[in-house]
């Protein structure tokens, strides 16, 4: 009984380390979209719509050279931009390695001619080139996706959805749920917080499935109370207008043409493959 106490404690502990993880990956975020690097000098809508274009022709592909060109792209993206290569890594191979466990069966289920035996189980020539060109796919997209987050502040993502026509209600729901999701998770922080202060001895597995259960129903309230706090601080600057996330106006640049045409030469490459 006192090791799943001990247990409960644990995970509780690990739930708000990775919610300060969490907030301390925004933050490098931020950082790095305020840096002087080539990405970040790019007009938005020009990078938000070439590595759009990118992602689809990575979703495209079925050419492993073509998808390992675009991976390589994304690199030199990353370093030109001056991107902390540990939270590039560590998201891109995260991702990756997660949809490698999906994708691992394929290799002994796919038939085809057998390479090798691995426990008595016969791996195909069909199957090692279907798991190698869908986790390419999926590392290069990632890949760019964390370029693209790393280097572009949220607000600008939404400025610039705005500008390209995006319904009001889409980006306002964006810009909502980025601005409060962090103050829900420093509000939860702060509860758990509290409540491992409150613990001089340990509990027992009952007793902590019913803190547990307190403390949830008591954060969901508070969720709900500021909800409706946010709700009439809005109505009471103006109603229920729209967000105006803020963009700062800047002209089309020589950087932006050379982007745009790398890009589509990409794009043609990955066609003609």
């Amino acid at each position: 009984m006192t090791s799943d106490s001990n247990a409960m404690a644990g995970a509780v502990l690990h739930v708000s380390t990775d919610l300060a993880n969490v907030v301390r990956t925004a933050l490098v975020t931020e950082e790095t979209a305020a840096t002087d690097g080539f990405v970040q000098r790019l007009h938005p809508t020009v990078r938000l719509l070439g590595i759009t274009a990118l992602l689809v022709a990575a979703a495209l592909s079925s050419d492993l050279a073509a998808l390992a060109g675009l991976l390589g792209f994304a690199f030199v993206l990353a370093v030109a931009s001056r991107v902390p290569l540990g939270p590039f890594l560590a998201r891109t191979l995260t991702l990756a390695a997660l949809s490698g466990v999906v994708v691992l069966p394929q290799l002994v289920l796919t038939p085809g001619t057998a390479l090798f035996t691995v426990g008595g189980v016969a791996v195909t020539e069909s199957g090692l080139a279907y798991v190698a060109l869908f986790e390419t796919r999926v590392v290069a997209s990632v890949a760019l996706v964390t370029v693209l987050s790393l280097t572009t502040p949220f607000g600008t993502v939404v400025s610039t959805l705005r500008s390209l026509g995006a319904p009001t209600t889409l980006t306002t729901l964006l810009a909502l749920t980025y601005r409060y999701l962090f103050l829900c998770f420093a509000e939860l922080h702060r509860a758990l917080l509290a409540r491992e202060s409150r613990q001089l001895r340990p509990r027992g597995f009952v007793a902590e499935w019913r803190e547990l259960g307190t403390l949830s129903g008591s954060f969901l309230l508070r969720t709900v109370e500021r909800g409706e706090r946010v709700e009439r601080a809005m109505r009471a600057r103006g109603g229920a207008r729209p967000a105006s996330p803020y963009r700062r106006p800047r002209p089309l640049g020589v950087r932006d043409g050379v982007f745009a045409t790398v890009v589509l030469g990409a794009l043609a490459l990955v066609v003609l493959a």
